[in-house]
């Protein structure tokens, strides 16, 4: 049985997010396959039923404080979560026993690779499981900034200190995972002799076997999401900004469904007038009763997990054309996509009373997907890759996985830079 340290800025639990979804569910569906995974995290919570050979440990304390934050050499995520506490227990745990992999889970946690010497084992592997491509990302945050100067300040050296985090990992790690091919082609113009494994999450969620779109349901639209990333109120902003008066003069109801930060939806109430903002909801399948899901994110990149929710609930989408990566083109052809928003918005117009071709959408979309995104294959397929990074283990069943790997290179050794987490 392989030996995992898997390092979380927090434990997953409620999976009420698309980085809590993938991160839990990855390791969940890892663990599976006859890993024993220790899964760390400050704070957060473990699921309410045990997993089979997952100990969730869980690191108590406050965040570091944004202010304090803000100075620190690590960009602003991982400084908050790089607490004195935290890191005493990478330490502590790195040391406590011999381990075959340890994964970095987020760019947010490669300062745990200043402590690789602590290893007790030269044959284990580093694992870096991204999410973005978050140096793209935040230099969009930063290039498209229309804020005053202290802002597109703030952005810039995030982006520089997330652009050198996020190189360390990658230029470090034995094995690396991303959840689009667009993110693994740009990793590897930074390092082209990388193993890089593209996993698009899977998903076990409710499925609604049956729906047909008809006069009957609402005239309205749905976003459904977290909004307390700041990329992602910005989304949400530049979205609105130009779709309110338009959707309120076509009388088509906007839905905003998800985990919103108090301050931001006073705003959005205030400034909007086509939104119905709900907050955030254990069951999001009493608002999901709607003709069109709406996605336009232009800064952000990785995989969409509210595709497979707006999916397997039978919605149909209109989307901007970067916010389907990841979407095999077999259920991106029933998807309909745009190149801007006021394009999108001409979309949604045109489709919201044509009830053929909006059941045409979602039946062609749920077939295309319904086989697709199975998490026990994306375990499987992380399983055999960690493996051959190691170079030797147990025979595994050969499978046919919904990822692609590339060849095992020859590696160059990268010194580390000084503790950074300091």
């Amino acid at each position: 049985m392989l030996r995992c340290l898997w390092l979380s800025r927090t434990l997953p639990y409620p999976l009420n997010a698309g980085d809590r979804i993938y991160s839990g569910r990855l390791a969940e569906s890892f663990a599976a396959c006859g890993v024993d995974i220790t899964f760390v995290g400050l704070n957060g919570r473990a699921p309410s039923e045990p997993v089979r050979n997952i100990r969730w440990h869980a690191v108590t304390g406050a965040l570091r404080g944004q202010i304090s934050s803000l100075f620190h050499v690590l960009p602003l995520v991982g400084a908050r979560h790089a607490t004195s506490k935290y890191r005493a227990e990478v330490r502590r745990l790195l040391q406590q026993q011999e381990w075959d992999v340890v994964a970095i889970d987020q760019y947010a946690m490669a300062w745990s690779l200043t402590y690789r010497q602590l290893l007790r084992s030269a044959a284990c592997r580093w694992l870096f499981i991204t999410h973005n491509a978050e140096e793209q990302v935040t230099r969009l945050q930063w290039r498209d900034c229309a804020g005053p100067l202290w802002q597109r300040l703030y952005y810039l050296q995030n982006y520089l200190k997330t652009k050198r985090i996020e190189r360390m990992g990658l230029r470090t790690c034995e094995l690396i995972t991303t959840n689009t091919d667009a993110d693994a082609a740009y990793f590897r113009q930074i390092v082209p002799d990388a193993t890089i494994l593209t996993l698009t999450p899977g998903y076990d969620r409710a499925r609604l076997r049956r729906r047909e779109i008809t006069a009957e349901v609402p005239r309205a639209a749905v976003i459904f999401g977290s909004f307390h990333w700041s990329a992602k109120q910005a989304n949400l902003r530049m979205f609105l900004d130009a779709a309110d008066a338009r959707l309120h003069q076509a009388g088509i109801e906007l839905r905003i469904v998800g985990d919103i930060a108090p301050d931001f939806r006073l705003e959005l109430e205030q400034k909007y007038v086509s939104p119905r903002i709900t907050g955030f909801v254990e069951d999001p399948a009493a608002h999901l009763n709607v003709r069109l899901a709406i996605l336009a994110e232009p800064i952000g990149g990785g995989f969409k997990h509210k595709l497979l929710d707006y999916i397997f609930n039978r919605i149909p989408i209109v989307a901007l054309d970067t916010c389907v990566a990841g979407l095999p083109p077999s259920v991106q052809q029933f998807i309909l996509t745009s190149k801007d928003i006021p394009s999108l918005l001409d979309d949604a117009e045109g489709i919201i009373d044509d009830f053929d071709r909006l059941n045409d959408l979602q039946q062609g979309a749920y077939a295309a997907a319904e086989q697709v995104f199975d998490w026990s294959e994306r375990g499987r397929a992380l399983y055999e890759a960690a493996i051959q990074a190691i170079g030797s283990a147990p025979a595994v069943r050969q499978t046919a996985v919904a990822a692609k790997t590339t060849s095992t290179p020859t590696r160059t050794s990268h010194a580390l830079p000084r503790d950074t987490a300091k």
